[in-house]
């Protein structure tokens, strides 16, 4: 039974990344899953129910690594190289596919609190690493929470863009727009130091 469970899941999230919420039927989550499409219901009772329990249940949602802030050598450039390759090491292009997928507007209120998770421990993080930087004495800045939206936001927009890129492609891309992204907060960042 559980083994069910988990490949209608399975089933659910490979269709939602390849067609989006909308255009995914239960007839194509029980074909994909090799299940009958009664099995489905009697499981999850209906799509939206089924696409909920996928998001409670899974374990794939990206979030900060365990650990990361114990990388940290208070080094602006090495730490925010440490952040931006957990993010992309996570990101990948079928987790962003798969956020697309949810912008349906149907369940749009009901999925965003889960596709929210991202973006609100990176910038948490960066926020709290920021500020950690002040107190050390290592960096001077005017507003810690602004700068590490502008930061985030530099990282999501790139995954977003690079959506349909293939992983190893994706990967090697994103190695080059860590290194050009970090050396220009650094320096911006730095000159809010002069």
């Amino acid at each position: 039974m559980k083994n069910t469970r988990t490949n209608i899941m399975a089933a659910t999230k490979k269709l939602i990344v390849e067609k989006g919420y909308s255009d995914m039927t239960t007839k194509d989550i029980a074909k994909e899953a090799n299940v009958n499409e009664a099995t489905l219901f009697r499981q999850f009772g209906s799509k939206k129910e089924l696409l909920l329990a996928t998001l409670r249940e899974a374990d794939w949602i990206p979030s900060v690594s365990s650990g990361i802030s114990d990388q940290f050598q208070w080094d602006l450039a090495k730490d925010l190289r440490v952040i931006m390759a957990d993010y992309f090491e996570q990101v990948t292009p079928e987790i962003v596919r798969f956020s697309l997928g949810l912008r349906a507007q149907d369940i749009y209120q009901e999925t965003m609190p889960y596709v929210d998770k991202i973006p609100t421990a990176f910038v948490q993080l960066l926020e709290d690493y920021l500020r950690a930087m002040e107190e050390r004495e290592k960096l001077q800045i005017s507003d810690a929470k602004a700068s590490a939206e502008v930061i985030f936001s530099s990282m999501i927009g790139f995954a977003f863009l690079h959506a349909y890129t293939n992983k190893k492609q994706y990967q090697i891309e994103a190695e080059h727009f860590i290194s050009q992204a970090v050396s220009q907060f650094v320096e911006g960042l730095n000159e809010q130091n002069v």
